[in-house]
């Protein structure tokens, strides 16, 4: 197992979480006063930067207690590969949800990331079930670690959209 690399990933992941109060000092109005879109994105932004710091961490204590390295790619890249697909779905129902209610708010730019977004989280949760399997996509750290930089992509895009938000409410009151 290769450590530094996790710990890499959730040393960015902690730095992205911290970000996401950055993006709450952006907004000029409370938390009570956001969309649904709005506080939909900050809770992916935490959510995502934190799960990739447990997802990052997760397979130490495996190793201590000298789980063979198949047992722990399997459980990590299952648990992984479940969460973009329970994200996912998440992620589509909210922005259903705001579509039906007319509530949902477009930023350029970002909105056809998410599509790609909606895509690539349903494949790479397949793809982290296929490798927890060993079928098709080898078993092991390389797979897994992937999709935590993508889950870390992610991240970056919600907290993306905050600022591409911020900018385009600026333009507007000029």
């Amino acid at each position: 197992m290769n450590e530094q690399i996790l710990d890499t990933l959730a040393n960015v992941a902690i730095g992205l979480a911290g970000f996401s109060g950055v993006v709450v000092a952006f907004r000029s109005t409370g938390a009570n006063r956001w969309s649904r879109t709005e506080l939909r994105f900050l809770w992916f932004l935490i959510g995502d930067s934190l799960l990739v710091l447990l997802f990052a961490l997760l397979p130490f204590p495996m190793r201590l207690a000298n789980w063979s390295d198949d047992t722990i790619w399997t459980v990590c890249s299952s648990l992984l590969g479940t969460w973009f697909i329970v994200g996912d779905i998440l992620a589509l129902n909210g922005e259903r949800m705001d579509r039906k209610s007319k509530q949902l708010i477009s930023v350029k730019l970002i909105n056809p990331a998410l599509y790609f977004i909606f895509v690539s989280a349903i494949a790479m949760g397949v793809a982290l079930w296929l490798s927890a399997w060993d079928i098709g996509i080898p078993r092991g750290q390389a797979m897994y670690v992937f999709g935590l930089m993508l889950l870390l992509g992610f991240a970056a895009v919600e907290f993306l959209f905050f600022v591409a938000l911020t900018a385009r409410r600026q333009d507007e009151t000029q």
